[in-house]
C-alpha cells in the first residue's frame, strides 16, 4: 500500500480544518464525503474544490458498504462516535476520530477490544501530542531531567456557554457532557500524556449554569506517584485563555496560551521559542498505517481522558465527595 484511502464521517468546520492538514500527507486520498446535511457537504467542496466530484453519502454505513475505504475519520456529535468507531472498524477500516474519543467508560473499552480483534489503528485527535511545547516537555520527563513530578495545574477559560448556545454542544444526547468533555477533553489529556502519570483520585464541583451540561468545572487531583493538582475548566468565561504548568523537582514548564517558559531551581528562566518537531495527528495516522511510525495518540489516551471526566461526574454528583478513578 502507498495510498491510504479515507473517507470522511461528518462534514462540519473542524472537518474541513482537518481536510486542509489531511491533504498535506501525499499518502492520503481522499475517497468519500459523509454528512447527514448535504448542506455541510456543499461547504466542504466549496472550501476544498479538489474534493468537489467526490460522492456523498447521508448514512456511514452506506458509505462502508459502497466506497470500502482503507480508513475513515470522524468528527460528529460526541455520543455518535461510539457506534460509527465499531462500524468502521468492522467494515475493516482504520479510525481516527476527533475528541473526546467516547463518553463512558464502558465504550471506551468497548471500541478498543474491537480495534485489537480486527488489528487496525484506532486514533484520538489530540493535536497537541504533535506540538512541539509539549513534546518537549515529555521528553524532559520521561527521561528523568526534570525529576519527579510534584503538582500539575490548569486553567482553561472559553465563552463555551455563549459560543455553543443552541447547538448540540449543550444537548446532552448528542454532546454526552459540557466542557469537561469536550475543549477541556484536550488538557486532560496532553497533562496525562505529557507527565505519563495516571490519576487515583479526584474531587469535583461543576456549575451547568441552567443547561443541561457542565458548564463551569473545579477538579482537586491526586495522582498515582504522589503528585497533586487542580484542573479549572471555566466555560462562561470571557474570550480565550490557557494556562498549563508542571511542576518538577528540577523543573518547572509554564505554557500560557501555548507558548513554553522553563524554570530551574537556580532560577535560569528559558523561553522556547521556534522548536522543532511539530507534526499533526493527520499526518501519523496516515503513517501509521502504513507502518512508517507508531501511532502517538492511540484509543487508550481517550480511555485515560473519559475515566477521570467520568470519576470528576461523579464527584460532582456526590457533592465533590473524593472519589476513585477506575475502569
Amino acid at each position: 500500500m502507498d495510498k491510504v484511502r479515507v473517507a470522511m464521517v461528518g462534514c462540519g468546520g473542524f472537518q474541513r480544518y482537518r481536510l486542509g492538514n489531511l491533504q498535506q500527507v501525499p499518502e492520503a486520498e481522499v475517497v468519500a464525503l459523509c454528512d447527514p446535511s448535504p448542506e455541510q457537504i456543499q461547504l466542504t467542496k466549496k472550501a476544498h474544490p479538489k474534493l468537489a466530484d467526490l460522492p456523498e453519502f447521508t448514512d456511514h454505513k452506506e458509505m462502508l458498504a459502497a466506497i470500502k475505504p482503507d480508513a475513515i475519520m470522524i468528527a460528529t456529535p460526541h455520543t455518535q462516535h461510539v457506534d460509527q468507531i465499531m462500524d468502521g472498524l468492522a467494515a475493516g477500516c482504520n479510525v481516527c476520530c476527533e475528541k473526546p474519543l467516547v463518553t463512558t467508560v464502558a465504550d471506551a473499552h468497548k471500541i478498543i477490544a474491537e480495534r485489537d480483534r480486527v488489528g487496525k489503528i484506532g486514533m484520538v485527535s489530540y493535536q497537541r501530542h504533535f506540538q512541539a511545547e509539549f513534546r518537549y516537555i515529555k521528553d524532559k520527563i520521561d527521561s528523568g531531567e526534570a525529576g519527579k513530578v510534584q503538582y500539575i495545574t490548569i486553567l482553561q477559560s472559553q465563552e463555551w456557554l455563549r459560543a455553543t448556545k443552541g447547538t448540540w454542544r449543550q444537548l446532552a444526547s448528542l454532546s454526552g457532557g459540557g466542557q469537561l468533555n469536550d475543549s477541556g477533553s484536550h488538557v486532560l489529556d496532553i497533562i496525562l500524556w505529557s507527565t505519563s502519570q495516571s490519576v487515583d483520585t479526584v474531587a469535583a464541583f461543576t456549575d451547568n449554569k441552567g443547561t443541561e451540561v457542565d458548564i463551569n468545572s473545579s477538579l482537586s487531583l491526586m495522582f498515582k506517584g504522589g503528585a497533586m493538582g487542580s484542573i479549572a475548566i471555566i466555560g462562561d468565561g470571557m474570550g480565550w485563555h490557557e494556562e498549563i504548568t508542571i511542576w518538577c523537582d528540577n523543573m518547572a514548564f509554564f505554557v500560557r496560551d501555548g507558548k513554553l517558559t522553563i524554570v530551574d531551581r537556580a532560577q535560569n528562566k528559558l523561553k522556547c521559542e521556534n522548536l522543532s518537531g511539530s507534526s499533526t495527528p493527520d499526518k501519523n495516522f496516515i503513517h501509521s498505517i502504513l507502518g512508517k511510525v507508531v501511532c502517538e495518540s492511540p484509543f487508550e489516551c481517550g480511555l485515560e481522558v473519559i475515566r477521570l471526566t467520568e470519576a470528576a461526574w461523579t464527584s460532582a454528583a456526590n457533592g465533590g465527595a473524593p472519589t476513585k478513578v477506575t475502569g
